[in-house]
């Protein structure tokens, strides 16, 4: 397993300027300053992804062509990295044409094969993120969990917040990532190359 290059390509706000032909694509979801883009750098240890210190900074479909080696074979997989939802500070306006954005993007895709939904490890769950389990849910899009800036918390904690996770997704496949040191970082690398293919 091996990470080849990776590279980016655009920023878009319509599935129909994805381009990129039939490459399988893994979306990276979440709250506003969880470490989406910081999580894409590490997975492919290179500096491809834009990030920011102000929550919300991210407002379009950043994708990224990665190449890499599995199982002996070269293959290509698109990162995509999704504008941050749930930030005090974003108009309800802005915030709104975010969701139908992401909704748009995701419903008419075809080449998705997994969500990856980041979770800050010190925070609980609140309304928001159960709107967004029930809206995967009810699309019966397959998504994956990780639990990240594990490095922030003491690994009881950690420990403890992924057993309850794992109850409430109903799943023991739950991750846990830290960007800071790249703790993780083959497990995640392996299940994803697993879906993609």
């Amino acid at each position: 397993m091996k990470i080849l290059s990776a590279e980016y390509v655009k920023g878009t706000l319509e599935l129909e300027n994805r381009g990129m032909g039939k490459i399988p694509e893994v979306c990276f979801i979440g709250r506003s300053n969880v470490g989406k883009s910081s999580m894409i750098n590490t997975l492919v240890m290179k500096k491809v992804a834009r990030t920011s210190s102000t929550p919300g900074a991210t407002r379009m479909v950043n994708l990224y062509k990665i190449s890499y080696e599995f199982k002996g074979i070269k293959k290509w997989v698109l990162f995509s990295d999704f504008p941050g939802f749930g930030y005090s500070k974003v108009s309800k306006s802005t915030y709104m044409s975010w969701k139908k954005i992401i909704e748009r993007y995701i419903m008419g895709n075809k080449f998705i094969r997994r969500l990856i939904w980041i979770f800050d490890v010190r925070r609980d769950m609140d309304a928001l993120d159960e709107m967004l389990m029930e809206w995967i849910k009810d699309r019966g899009i397959d998504f994956t969990l990780v639990l990240t800036k594990i490095d922030k918390e003491s690994r009881q904690n950690v420990a403890k917040k992924r057993e309850m996770f794992g109850k409430v997704f109903r799943n023991d496949s739950i991750f846990v990532f830290s960007s800071k040191d790249g703790y993780g970082r083959k497990e995640l690398l392996s299940h994803i190359f697993n879906i993609v293919g």
